[in-house]
């Protein structure tokens, strides 16, 4: 009996077919894998690079009104050119980044805070920032730089500026710095003074611990006339048989500066000594360049002053002149409305007038009685 039709001598043949056509498909994708060796086989993870993968990877989010790319822990090794050109803050933070060229963020010109730190950045060419500004805080923890561009220090809005772990030098503070840096980070590098920065009236935070820096004195942060908290530990600072320590500790105590350590001792060696550093008196240089320093501050109050008069004048004006256009408007309307009310007035009595020599003509034409 032959179940369900099928003859039991066609069962072989149709194995051969089965045989053949699984031989076949083998065959083709066989054919496929050597061809196109990055495609996904089986199931398996493709192996294709897309060029756009790292951007496409870099998330977006927006903090406070800020559009943020999150390009974290990407093993990025250049930033990606092809990100949101809005966007206003850049996090690149753990990657393997080495050099900022000139055209690295140059797509990017509307960025206020960039974080590049954890790579391996050793070379920052001179324009890499030239175009960032609205750019207020530029983190650069933790890279190899051994030397900025000077036009860093020239950006308009620069206010906090991260360098701790980089081994810079004293040689690169050799610049003129009008950014208006407020906090200033330059922990673990291989400084040996105070960096020369000259007056800097905006500065409130200055962290120099773990470098090398062997003296320090009132004259050395008596441009920073606005500090608030220096931390200078952990350097092997020594102090002379003069009255330097005093000088500074009187300094410190004056200007109200936290300073980290929070205490250090004036070594006194002789009582002769420590009766003159008593009444320590500053040098005429420290108490010069903190004069030069409040003296910016008191003109940049001036200017703002200056400028908030202007501006007080210029919108009293445009006020007044405001209100004597309303005025001349209302005034305007008004006699527009005054003369149409006349001219409607004329043209009713025009039209009674004309009503009664009608009335009177036909009165006096024959025929009436």
């Amino acid at each position: 009996m032959r179940p369900f039709g099928i003859s039991w001598k066609r069962w072989p043949a149709s194995g051969i077919d089965m045989s053949i056509f699984l031989f076949n498909g083998f065959l083709l994708l066989g054919f496929v894998v050597a061809t196109v060796p990055d495609v996904m086989v089986l199931g398996s993870p493709s192996q294709i690079v897309d060029r756009d993968s790292s951007v496409k990877r870099c998330r977006y989010k927006r903090d406070y009104s800020l559009l943020e790319a999150r390009c974290s822990n990407l093993e990025l090794e250049e930033i990606p050119i092809n990100l949101k050109a809005d966007i206003q803050v850049l996090d690149a933070t753990v990657n393997r980044l080495r050099e900022l060229t000139n055209d690295s963020l140059l797509p990017y010109k509307n960025l206020q805070y960039i974080y590049l730190a954890d790579n391996f950045i050793q070379n920052i060419e001179e324009a890499a920032f030239a175009n960032q500004h609205y750019l207020q805080v530029l983190d650069l923890t933790k890279n190899g730089c051994d030397n900025l561009p000077k036009s860093l220090f020239q950006l308009p809005r620069l206010r906090t500026l991260y360098l701790d772990y980089n081994k810079l030098t004293d040689s690169v503070f050799k610049v003129s710095v009008s950014s208006p840096l407020s906090i200033l980070q330059l922990a673990k590098n291989k400084l040996t003074k105070i960096p020369d920065i000259d007056v800097q009236p905006t500065l409130m935070r200055l962290n120099l611990s773990d470098n090398a820096i062997v003296s320090i004195s009132s004259e050395d942060i008596a441009p920073f006339c606005s500090l608030e908290v220096l931390d200078f530990s952990r350097n092997p600072i020594k102090f002379g048989e003069g009255c330097e320590c005093h000088a500074l500790k009187a300094w410190l105590k004056l200007r109200r500066i936290q300073v980290k350590p929070y205490s250090f001792n004036c070594s006194d060696w002789s009582s002769e000594n420590a009766a003159r550093c008593a009444n320590v008196q500053f040098s005429n240089r420290t108490l010069e360049l903190y004069d030069n320093c409040l003296a910016v501050i008191q003109q940049k109050l001036e200017t703002e002053k200056a400028r908030s008069v202007w501006i007080m004048v210029v919108s009293c004006v445009s006020v007044f002149i405001v209100c004597v256009f309303v005025a001349l408007f209302c005034v305007h309307k008004r006699n527009r409305r005054r003369r149409r009310k006349q001219k409607q007035q004329q043209q009713q009595q025009l039209a009674a007038n004309n009503a009664n020599t009608e009335l009177l003509n036909s009165n006096l034409t024959p025929g009436n009685s």
